[in-house]
Parts: C-alpha cells; structure tokens; sequence
C-alpha cells in the first residue's frame, strides 16, 4: 500500500471549508445513516408497488399465466444484470473524482456510453438467438429485448447516481419506475382485452425506458469537495477506449457473477414448472417476489449506501473504517430481519390469503423460509466485500459458480420428491454455501479486530 496516500495528505489537500451537508455525508457513522435514509426512501414506493403487483398481476391474467411471465423474467434479468454488471461496478470502483479535470470526466462519460451501447447490441444477438431456440413467438421476443436492453441502461443510469452519492437522484427514478411498472401494464392489458403475460413484460420496458429519457448527468454536491485518491493503477485511462478496458478488466468476473447469482429464480421456477406445471411455478414466484424482493428494499439501502463509502475507505488506505462500515451494516441488517421474520411468521396465513386469493397452509409454511434466505442473500453482499475490493473477483466468481451447481443439484433432488415448496429450503441452503464460502475465503475477517481484519484484507 506504499503507493496510496495516506489520511493526513488527504485532509491537507482537503479544502478547509465545507458545507454542513457535506460534514454530514462524509462522517460515519452518520453519513451511512442519511444516504440509507435516501435509498430507503427510493425503495419505499417500489417496495409497496412490488407488494401490490404480485396479487393485482394474478387477478389480471389469470395465475397460468402470471406463471410464464415469472419463468421467463427472471431470466431476462438475469442476462440484464451481467450484461450491465461490469459497467455499473466498473463505474463504482473507478468514477472520477471532484478533483480529476474536465478531460478526464468526459472520457469517463464517452466510455461508460460506448460500453453501454456495445452491451446493449451484444446482449439483443444473443438473447434474440436463445429465446428463438427456446421457441417463443416473434413478439415476445421483440418485447423482451426491449425489457432486457432498457433495463440494462437503467441500471447502468443508477450506478453513476451511486458513484457520486446522490441518493436523492434514485430516489424519484425509482419512484417513476415502479408505478409505471404497475400502471403502464394494467392500462396496456385493459385497453387492449388481452390477457397475456408479455404485455405485462412490455408495459414494465416502458416504465425504465420512460426514466431515461431526462438527462442523467449527476449535478456537483457538497460532499464531492473532498477528494480521495485512487491507487495508481486505479487512475484515469486516456481514451475512451483505454477505460473501457480498465472497466471490463475489473467488472468482467462480477458481471458473471451476477449473472450466475439472477440464475436462482430461473432455475427454481423452471424445475418447477417441469415437474408441477406453471400454476405453481405462478404461485412460488408470488411468494418469492413479496418475501424476497420486498424484503431487500428494507436491507438493501443499507447496502447501496455502504458499497461506495468502502470503495473509498480503501482507496484511502483507510482499511479499519472499511471494516467497521461493512460490520455496521452487518448489525443493522440483523435486526431489521429478526424484525421482519418475526411478524411473517406470525402472519404468513393472512399474508398468502391476500396476496394468492386463496388459502394455502404449504404456501403459509414456506413464507419464513423465503424470508430466511432473502435475509442471507442480502446479508453476503456485505460479507464478500472484502474480496470484492480486493479486486478478487474471480474467487466470487468461482464460490457462486459452485453454489450454482449445489442449486441445481438440490432443485432436482428435493423439488419432485418434496413439491414445490422445497424451492425455499433450496434457496436458505444455496445461500449458506455462498456465506460459508465466502467466510473462509475471507479468514472471517469481519468478525476479527479492526486492525486484523485491515490485514487480512491486504494479504486479499
């Protein structure tokens, strides 16, 4: 680390005065706590948005069909996110600084668009080519490039928003896009009779697609008056091209990464589907989406406003504090899921009565279980942090490729023997794995001293 300046050259190059706003985005614990805030904020409308779709979605096409569209969703998200994944996490490992000159931020700019666009085409061949030899009609095809490519740019949209701590900036994008995602859809099915799942699919495209339309450069805050500085190797590239390249070289691993950790909702729901038909796959998806999705956007600010605040700790040498931001969000993780847990388990009947139209005791049963693995799974994306700023990559890479195989394995085993309800045992054993794995890997580093564990992340 010899290369990478220490705190005290920081704060000597810092200005001398800053804002109120900036002091209170750039102390921890604090600065944690009011970008959580941001991001819980712009998960609140789509959390509930997501919680009333599921039942509204089922009652409009029917649950055959709510079915299909939860078999086929996932996967389109699965390729979006690796198909964004090494731009967005490039941008956040990489992104300019307020101190970089002008030069150096347009370059940035010109390549993260450049890549965007490559990405965009690539991904359309390929999934247009997949989703033919899976024999779906021309117009779902259609459609679904057009859901996979807007996502792609949205995500990508909301990284450079992370990047520079603008919680705010997600917020409303956030909030536009889940109620399109909801209203868009029922207008379409309703003004057209057409009880079919792709227009579901087609509506959602809309609403990302409708959230990149206003200009998404960020506007300058406070807390980017204070500089940090990256590694030498970290530094700005020239070209545009020589970025692109920087970014593929960190982001390629996570970008399959992410991939193969989307790969779980397609995998489940099409083992289902095979062995029980798409009625329950309909019915374990619902539940998924309410305990799964719903509950990360309670965790999972935490998460996003974690993610570039250990960026920069590390980049500044500052090893400890990395430390203590991903332990920080670790606790408050905990007790928001024993929260959680608590009142689905006490009304996990009521809860599946509303959301399926239905009484079902299996899916009552299953309910906590889904939750349990949401929990865990959100709960290794700060546990692999330290590998992820390390740069190890491809260690994550290799620990979910191999969870991946488990996930197949077990789905096959328990799945037809069990029914479908074994999906959420699958799901809490695949994500112990990871955890497992990941802790190991890491020498349990987060649970150690501060400064045990800031050598543990250097021997990483």
């Amino acid at each position: 680390m010899g290369n990478t300046l220490g705190a005290t050259q920081i704060e000597a190059d810092a200005p001398r005065e800053v804002s109120v706003a900036g002091r209170r985005k750039t102390a921890f614990p604090s600065a944690l706590v009011w970008d959580s805030i941001g991001y819980f904020a712009s998960k609140v409308v789509p959390g509930f948005m997501g919680l009333i779709s599921v039942p509204v979605f089922i009652r409009m096409i029917g649950m055959e069909q709510y079915g299909r569209f939860a078999v086929i969703v996932p996967l389109l998200m699965a390729v979006a996110g690796a198909s964004s994944g090494w731009i967005a996490q490039g941008i956040l490992r990489f992104h300019p600084l307020a101190t970089d000159g002008r030069q150096r931020k347009n370059v940035f700019d010109r390549a993260v668009r450049r890549g965007t666009v490559m990405s965009v085409l690539l991904t359309s061949a390929a999934l247009g080519a997949l989703l033919v030899g899976m024999r779906y009609s021309f117009g779902t095809v259609l459609i679904s490039l057009a859901f996979c490519s807007s996502l792609l740019a949205y995500t990508v949209s909301l990284a450079k928003f992370q990047a520079n701590l603008q919680p705010t900036s997600v917020l409303w994008r956030e909030i536009v896009r889940s109620v399109g995602g909801l209203v868009l859809p029922v207008a379409i099915v309703e003004l057209s009779g057409w009880k079919r799942f792709e227009l579901v699919i087609l509506g959602q495209a809309i609403a990302y697609t409708i959230v990149l339309f206003p200009s998404v450069r960020p506007r300058k805050e406070a807390n980017e008056e204070i500089p940090y500085l990256l590694r030498d190797d970290h530094r700005a590239a020239s070209s545009p091209d020589d970025t692109i390249r920087q970014l593929w070289h960190f982001g390629w691993a996570l970008a399959f990464w992410l991939l193969l950790s989307q790969l779980f909702p397609v995998i489940d729901r099409w083992v289902i589907h095979r062995f029980a038909g798409y009625a329950n796959a309909g019915v374990y998806a619902s539940l998924y989406e309410v305990a799964v999705r719903s509950f990360s956007f309670l965790v999972f600010p935490l998460t996003q406003a974690a993610h570039p605040r250990i960026m920069r700790s590390w980049n500044e040498g500052k090893f400890s504090e990395s430390y203590k931001i991903i332990r920080y969000s670790v606790i408050s993780q905990l007790g928001i899921f024993v929260f959680v847990l608590g009142g689905v388990y006490l009304f996990s009947r009521p809860i599946c009565r509303l959301i399926l139209g239905f009484d079902s005791p299996a899916a009552a049963r299953m309910l906590p279980i889904l939750i349990v693995g949401g929990f865990l799974w959100q709960l290794a994306l700060l546990l692999h942090k330290p590998m992820e700023i390390a740069k190890k990559t491809r260690a994550m890479l290799a620990s979910m490729a191999a969870v991946v195989v488990v996930n197949v394995a077990a789905c096959f085993l328990f799945i037809p023997r069990f029914g479908y309800s074994a999906a959420a045992d699958v799901l809490v054993l695949s994500a112990s794995c990871y955890i497992a794995l990941t802790l190991v890997m890491t020498r349990f580093s987060i649970f150690r001293g501060p400064s045990a564990a800031a050598e543990a992340f250097e021997v990483l």
